[in-house]
């Protein structure tokens, strides 16, 4: 889903629920979220990075896909790749009234709430 047709980079923050630790307080599906802030010009794409490394994990607690993604603004600088900036870090992800994209399988389309 493409937010614009210029060629404005966006910021996401992509999420996928729970975290493969076996800790057991914070690990699991009900643990901090792994999240991934991402810089690309649509969601698809965003899902798309943070997938390639989630793939690469064990996914035996949780999904090896995202769940989740907020639109966090629009990226400032000048440079135009799309790539994960940070992560994964373990957090709990809070959406702050930003736009919202959420799906419940890795072959489902993206759908706003």
């Amino acid at each position: 889903m493409t937010l614009h047709n210029d060629s404005t980079m966006h910021l996401f923050e992509v999420i996928r629920w729970g975290n493969d630790t076996d800790d057991a307080f914070q690990g699991g599906p009900n643990g901090a979220d792994t999240c991934f802030l991402v810089r690309a010009d649509s969601v698809e794409q965003a899902a798309v990075l943070a997938d390639h490394i989630l793939g690469r994990g064990n996914g035996k607690l949780v999904n090896a896909w995202c769940e989740a993604i907020y639109l966090l603004g629009q990226d400032a600088g000048s440079e135009r790749d799309a790539r994960v900036l940070r992560g994964p870090y373990l957090q709990h992800a809070y959406c702050h009234g930003w736009r919202q994209w959420h799906r419940n399988s890795p072959d489902e389309g993206w759908q706003e709430r």
